[in-house]
């Protein structure tokens, strides 16, 4: 379902639903969701890019749980997941630059708020509210016309989260550190 009233909902291809933080969430263990290709989702000068996951998997690594990053498309888009079982974010320049990695891991068997944001310079990633990385990223991101993937890098591929995910956000601004924080307490458990 899409909330924010632009009727962009998504076609779920093998994956269950489970209590989430807020109702069901997204089952993410080779299924997914995909919301088909639109240009609300094109982001380019500011953006923010919100979600709660929760896995009991350590390690995952290349593993993705929101993703408009395909190949044929590599310099366009943006995706956030997992990387060495650290929260990584990325909005790619030229093909797949530009991944921003935790400094932290992911914390296992609980839920955890994530967040994206681009302001057209830096790219910050932040841990149930608190900043966890930087990235100079100058320039306006790349648009694109492809659809955006829940829960997995495509439907059916290798590249998919096991975990759950729940209230994902896509904002055309770059939120503040307060809103971020704010957000990581309304479902803070």
């Amino acid at each position: 379902l899409d909330y924010s009233g632009h009727r962009l909902g998504a076609e779920v291809r093998a994956a269950g639903r489970a209590p989430g933080v807020d109702g069901k969430a997204l089952v993410c263990r080779g299924g997914c969701a995909i919301v088909p290709g639109n240009p609300l989702l094109s982001v380019t000068d500011a953006m923010t890019l919100e979600c709660w996951v929760h896995t009991d998997v350590a390690g995952q690594s290349d593993k993705w749980f929101v993703n408009r990053i395909y190949s044929g498309g590599v310099n366009t888009g943006f995706r956030m997941g997992l990387s060495g079982g650290r929260p990584s974010f990325a909005i790619p320049v030229t093909s797949f630059s530009h991944h921003l990695t935790a400094e932290a891991a992911l914390p296992l068997g609980r839920w955890v708020h994530l967040a994206g944001t681009f302001d057209g310079k830096v790219m910050r990633l932040y841990m149930d509210g608190e900043l966890r990385g930087t990235l100079e990223r100058p320039g306006a991101a790349r648009g694109s016309n492809l659809p955006l993937t829940l829960g997995s890098y495509d439907a059916g591929h290798r590249a998919h989260f096991t975990g759950l995910l729940d209230e994902v956000r896509l904002y055309n601004r770059c939120l503040t550190p307060e809103e971020i924080a704010a957000h990581a307490r309304a479902f803070a458990r």
